[in-house]
């Protein structure tokens, strides 16, 4: 039983840190992943910034009705090192910890906009999913539905095209490179729906801009964007 329980221990640490992330202050617990004060003092994104960002990609300025990122992201900041965990050295876990702060902070937007009716991820196509083994956005959306009390409906959207990666392209090379890369294969679950569509990280935002496109020519009646982070430009 010792044995067990100490092996049960050892898999928490792996998961959760038992410090601050960011400083490696202490925490109220080993699953909080940032101290009190290093979120305190976290750089949140302007909601002006966020919409000028995707207002900036042709077509997209209708097809996202409201556009929500909790933190900026900055290059060796404290978002990029989690980030790199949760999506690269198999920390799945810390998305829903990061998606519970994330749904904290958009439901503060509820006052002044419409709730959703679903809470979708942006997929990754099938191919990238088997090389990494999860998707963080679904991570990310787990904590996200307690806080707004809403259904996740995270087979909704489907990325049928293996698109290269984006890292390195302009913005219209992402819209071009993303051409065709989503499909909802059943429009009728999203006729009339309100959504919210939830990225781990926003750059220009050519993903999510072309994944809310599906999602409206499907029917939804509205999409909204909801992210972990916006890169500074």
């Amino acid at each position: 039983m010792q044995a067990a329980r100490d092996t049960g221990q050892g898999l928490m640490g792996l998961a959760f840190p038992a410090s601050c992330l960011n400083c490696g202050g202490a925490t109220p617990n080993a699953s909080t992943l940032l101290c009190f004060c290093c979120l305190r003092n976290a750089d949140r994104a302007d909601a002006d910034d966020v919409r000028e960002r995707l207002d900036d990609l042709p077509g997209m300025r209708s097809a996202i009705d409201g556009a929500f990122a909790l933190w900026m992201f900055d290059k060796g900041g404290f978002l990029q090192r989690i980030h790199q965990a949760l999506k690269y050295e198999n920390r799945p876990r810390y998305g829903v910890w990061l998606g519970g702060a994330l749904g904290y902070a958009f439901a503060q937007t509820l006052l002044y906009r419409p709730a959703p009716d679903l809470i979708v991820p942006v997929p990754l196509h099938r191919m990238r999913l088997c090389e990494r083994g999860y998707n963080q956005s679904e991570y990310l959306v787990r904590g996200i539905a307690p806080a707004l009390e809403k259904p996740v409906a995270a087979d909704i959207v489907v990325r049928n095209k293996a698109t290269r990666s984006q890292t390195a392209l302009s913005r219209n090379e992402r819209l071009n490179n993303l051409d065709g890369a989503f499909a909802v294969p059943i429009p009728e679950r999203v006729a009339g729906q309100r959504i919210l569509l939830v990225d781990d990280i926003l750059t220009t935002g050519a993903t999510a801009g072309v994944a809310a496109c599906a999602l409206l020519e499907a029917g939804a009646e509205a999409v909204d964007v909801a992210a972990l982070g916006v890169t500074r430009m």
